[in-house]
């Protein structure tokens, strides 16, 4: 009866998150294209009375209803949907099964109402990482372009060419996944939204910074004017130092990572050969109590491997 009850929330839990995506994202793409219609060459830039003088910072105040949160914390982005390499419906499904999988042979051991919850965070767990891995290398992708893209823009605008003629050569010269990005921000200035508004969209999407220092750089270029090629060469150069930065530090937090990865797997390694050397230590972990004794302990252990990668990966972003 007990695990009756565990599929039949593990049932329901699929429902509702499939339910909530295949909303969200049918509804929502239809919601983005009228705003982006309504808002068309509609300014978002917050003017200051500080000198006299406009300001250039971007500022957006969307709302997030709540289907949106909850998408944001699994780390699915419906905006971008060319960074999943795996179909989400497949990810949900699987992550969803897996979790139910667990609290169901969780059972024996801690009961019903903590295999639940268990395989809830289990299932919710594994949904969100297999979403922000993807997003992580799609991000990281886009990321080591910028360099090669802002510095086609500087040689086309020394060509002679206006701003616009060179993003689309960007969007026309570039591999993937810089190309989709850039020819989807030129679709929102086709549509009448400023160039620097158009980036921002592109920073939000991404969150990588680099996209707003050139948003703010051609907003103030339009406001003050000035010699662009040069100021967009300088920020190449900024950029360029930013992700050979990246690298080394992915560099260094790699050993990190190895590390944690050998504290996970060591304490079992040395089980394993202890119950080749000395069998009497490890045959209480073969009754009840010790079984249950080593699923908090592997509960633990994978606990603590993930503060240690999130602190390795909150210092590389300080």
């Amino acid at each position: 009866m007990d695990r009756r009850i565990l599929l039949g929330v593990g049932a329901l839990l699929t429902i509702a998150l499939l339910t909530a995506l295949v909303t969200l994202v049918k509804q929502g793409q239809a919601r983005r294209l009228k705003e982006r219609i309504a808002t068309a060459g509609a300014p978002t830039l917050r003017e200051v009375e500080a000198a006299g003088l406009p300001s250039i910072r971007l500022q957006t105040n969307e709302s997030r209803p709540f289907v949106e949160r909850i998408l944001r914390f699994l780390r699915f982005n419906p905006d971008l949907p060319q960074e999943q390499k795996i179909p989400w419906p497949i990810v949900v499904v699987a992550g969803v099964l897996i979790g139910v999988f667990a609290g169901y042979n969780l059972i024996r051991f801690f009961g019903v109402y903590i295999s639940i919850p268990l395989g809830i965070l289990l299932g919710l767990g594994l949904i969100r990482f297999a979403f922000g891995y993807q997003h992580a290398r799609y991000v990281d992708a886009v990321f080591r372009q910028i360099p090669d893209a802002i510095g086609l823009m500087v040689r086309a605008i020394r060509a002679g060419l206006p701003v616009g003629e060179a993003m689309r050569s960007v969007a026309a010269e570039l591999a993937p996944p810089l190309r989709d990005e850039f020819a989807r921000m030129l679709g929102d200035v086709a549509i009448g939204r400023p160039v620097d508004q158009a980036l921002m969209r592109v920073y939000q999407r991404t969150q990588l910074p680099e996209f707003s220092f050139l948003a703010v750089t051609l907003g103030m270029q339009s406001q003050t004017g000035g010699n662009l090629a040069e100021t967009l060469e300088n920020l190449a150069d900024i950029v360029r130092k930013r992700v050979e930065l990246a690298k080394r530090a992915n560099a260094l937090a790699a050993e990190a990572r190895m590390q944690a990865g050998i504290l996970l797997v060591l304490p079992y390694l040395a089980a394993l050969a202890m119950s080749q050397i000395q069998p009497f230590y490890v045959a209480q972990f073969s009754s009840p109590a010790g079984q249950k004794l080593a699923m908090i302990g592997l509960g633990f252990s994978i606990f603590g491997f993930l503060v240690i990668r999130w602190m390795i990966k909150r210092a590389g972003q300080d």
